[in-house]
């Protein structure tokens, strides 16, 4: 399935909107590809902190909601990164050029509140990031 640009239903505009495109939506999951490159916003040298991965997480959960909520015929929203739990970095560093695969999955809703758990994998499937993020929406 073919999705529209990211800034049709994300807020977020370059440089701080990190995500390339939306490329999964469901019910309770979104799934975005980042690739970093050299120049960008939070890379040095060949690399972004691998801290980058919760802003990631944050990201693909706002698409999750805009990209729903542009379904809805609803007006674009905002919302904010809450807090997060359990964070496991499982690399220092996110490679440049390389197509990395942010997940997020719907576990809980409590308007305006959601919490999602949350992952961020390399091409080859390795597992570089995991953890649960709690966000607002609508706020």
């Amino acid at each position: 399935m073919s999705y529209p640009p990211l800034s049709a239903f994300l807020p977020h505009r370059p440089p701080m909107r990190m995500l390339d495109e939306l490329v999964h939506h469901d019910a309770e999951r979104a799934v975005c590809a980042k690739t970093f490159h050299a120049g960008e916003a939070f890379v040095e040298g060949e690399a972004a902190c691998a801290l980058v991965a919760i802003e990631l997480f944050a990201q693909t959960a706002a698409a999750h909601f805009g990209y729903a909520g542009m379904q809805r015929g609803a007006p674009m929203g905002t919302g904010a990164l809450l807090g997060s739990r359990k964070i496991e970095l499982f690399t220092p560093a996110l490679p440049v050029g390389e197509r990395l695969l942010v997940e997020v999955r719907q576990t809980l809703v409590m308007p305006p509140m959601a919490q999602f758990d949350c992952n961020l994998r390399g091409t080859d499937g390795r597992l570089l990031a995991e953890g649960t993020i709690n966000v607002a929406v609508g706020i």
